[in-house]
């Protein structure tokens, strides 16, 4: 069973938080909560439902804790700031880096990257979160109605209305990107965007 569900349930999980290591904990820990408690599963719904609606508690409660780090880390920068200040050293601390990278490459991490579609996804990020999850549960997961609003915590009515309403948004960013990118292969001013100067033109 868990070698059928893991990888979607990766995939739903990556979905949420934008971090593969992040969803990968966040499944394993929807696993255990099932291994621990295995009779809180009645049968009402399918077993996809109710996994999926455990991973995402797990990763409303990974996003929570990590925007507390964040929290936490902003903080102790200022903290450091102005103990540096008021020592006279001045300067923040040599050679800041930003948040650190992968050291390696995972090539699991890449299959499911490069399992969703660029364009896709781009667009999708220009919806609000309960607009990206309602899509991504139905069309590109393909869960039921009911099931999608069980795990959204939502009447299957009430989804209804937020899936309708998040597709008509987005095909209304897929209209305006192929309206933009027409009046720019002809040639023609687009309002509010100014067509960008060739390097040539530079020299």
């Amino acid at each position: 069973m868990v070698r059928q569900y893991r990888q979607p349930a990766v995939r739903f999980a990556y979905h949420l938080v934008g971090d593969y290591h992040a969803a990968e904990d966040a499944v394993q820990d929807g696993f255990a909560y099932l291994l621990v408690y295995p009779e809180k599963y009645d049968g009402r719904a399918s077993f996809k439902t109710y996994l999926f609606a455990i991973v995402r508690n797990k990763c409303m409660d990974a996003l929570r804790r990590r925007e507390r780090d964040r929290t936490r880390r902003a903080a102790q920068f200022v903290g450091t700031e102005r103990l540096m200040a008021e020592d006279g050293s001045g300067g923040g601390p040599s050679g800041g880096s930003g948040p650190l990278a992968d050291a390696a490459d995972d090539p699991e991490r890449k299959a499911i990257v490069r399992e969703q579609d660029r364009e896709w996804g781009r667009r999708l990020r220009r919806l609000k979160p309960d607009d990206r999850l309602a899509i991504y549960l139905v069309d590109l997961e393909g869960l039921s109605y009911a099931q999608a609003a069980a795990i959204m915590r939502r009447g299957t009515v009430s989804f209804r209305v937020l899936l309708h309403r998040a597709r008509k948004k987005l095909r209304q960013i897929y209209e305006k990107e192929e309206e933009d990118h027409g009046a720019e292969r002809t040639g023609a001013s687009v309002p509010g965007r100014s067509v960008p100067e060739s390097p040539s033109a530079r020299v």
